[in-house]
């Protein structure tokens, strides 16, 4: 669905521009020779996994053929790709990607492998020659038995637990799972890697703990000869705040869809947010002082209002604790939301936007950074992480691809510190 299209309906407009902005600023960050994973897991971040990786990815298809032979394929700086390697969580939301000449990385722990579908999505893998993760001796058991009934050779990783203590072999069992995979020539080890605890944290020493652990215990396997393991572990995080950890490859997210990984704009790394929410206006109507507004009447006019209705609610994503607490914008002015948000619309007070008529475009969450609507006070608002307010906007907004900015940002909007 393009962006004239879906004009008129509530709709997340994806800038493809400021993906590719923010992939070369983490690209500017790099250590020399470390390539770059997209995570695009959890449909992106709830930006459209289709789009972005349709964005981020090649179109040359002949690419396609040394997959197998390397987990990550290196291109040249003049005619590198925006990325070198894309991540998802499952087998699932690989398959729901579009045809891609890069390699895809699948970090969902593979246990189970023969209970119902599990054996034919994992079947499927490997036939597309997708990395596996592997955390145990009897997961590998299992994806080498599959692997061989395919004819194919299983290209795996193996999850190091550093001190996450989530998913990962812990490091007193990583070469007693090395030997089990060596054992299966239907397996090729293809990556080593670990995750971070608190890398968003500029000040925490732990990440650079988890880094001297991850190398030490994985330096002789690496050393070996033969073809090249990618070792990886750094998120947005640790790619700005811990160089030592950018090792192979990094692993950003939340960085690639413009936002800091601190939870704060940064003005030293100018990422621009990619997500955009609009609604349009449907029912504007006057309203007498006093007037209750909303389930429970948790509201009340305290002067003759106007009171706007956008069709989104809490079945889309835009949380019922926003009620009576968050901001929309109109024009570019702010616009209270007042009542409970529903399931399917929520309220808003037009009084100081006197011009908005219905049909006009409301945007719920911006993609400036410091606007009043932005995901920074969005989060705030709903006291949790950008993480989560992109991840739950719901699937019945469309998600609308576009080559820049519709439209310039209105001069006349506030600056989140300025609205009360």
């Amino acid at each position: 669905m393009d962006a004239k299209h879906a004009l008129g309906e509530p709709r997340v407009l994806i800038s493809r521009s400021a993906l590719l902005h923010n992939a070369r600023i983490v690209r500017q960050a790099l250590t020399p020779g470390t390539s770059l994973c997209a995570m695009i897991k959890a449909d992106a971040y709830g930006h459209g996994a289709a789009a972005v990786a349709q964005t981020l990815c090649p179109s040359d298809p002949s690419a396609e053929s040394d997959l197998n032979d390397h987990p990550v394929r290196q291109t040249s700086r003049s005619n590198r790709s925006p990325v070198d390697a894309l991540a998802v969580a499952s087998i699932d939301e690989a398959a729901a990607l579009p045809g891609s000449a890069l390699p895809i990385l699948i970090f969902r722990p593979l246990e189970n492998a023969f209970i119902g579908r599990q054996r034919r999505k994992l079947e499927a893998a490997i036939r597309q020659g997708w990395v596996l993760t592997l955390c145990s001796p009897a997961a590998a058991d299992d994806v080498a038995r599959v692997a061989l009934a395919c004819g194919r050779r299983a290209s795996v990783q193996v999850m190091l637990d550093t001190g996450m203590t989530r998913s990962g072999v812990c490091v007193e069992k990583l070469d007693e799972l090395l030997q089990r995979i060596d054992s299966h020539a239907s397996l090729r080890l293809s990556g080593l890697c670990t995750h971070f605890a608190n890398a968003d944290d500029p000040a925490s020493e732990f990440t650079l703990e988890q880094t001297d652990r991850f190398r030490r215990a994985t330096a002789a396997r690496a050393a070996l000869p033969g073809p090249k393991l990618i070792c990886h572990a750094a998120n947005s995080g640790a790619l700005f705040h811990c160089p030592a950890s950018h090792l192979d490859m990094v692993r950003p997210g939340i960085s690639l869809y413009g936002i800091d990984p601190t939870g704060r704009p940064c003005q030293d790394r100018p990422l621009r947010p990619v997500l955009k929410w609009t609604a349009p206006l449907v029912h504007v109507r006057d309203v007498k002082q006093g007037t209750g507004v909303g389930y429970g009447q948790t509201w009340h006019s305290p002067r003759d209002t106007r009171i706007g209705l956008v069709p989104v609610g809490y079945a889309d994503g835009y949380p019922r604790c926003f009620s009576n607490r968050a901001v929309v914008l109109v024009q570019g002015l702010p616009a209270p939301v007042v009542g409970r948000v529903s399931m399917d619309l929520t309220t808003i007070d037009l009084t100081d936007v006197p011009q908005a008529n219905v049909g006009d475009e409301v945007t719920l969450l911006d993609d400036d950074p410091h606007s009043p609507a932005s995901v920074y006070e969005l989060a705030r608002w709903s006291d949790t992480i950008p993480y989560e307010v992109f991840c739950r906007v719901g699937q019945r907004i469309h998600r609308v691809p576009i080559a820049d900015d519709v439209a310039p940002r209105p001069q006349n909007a506030v600056p989140a510190n300025e609205v009360a």
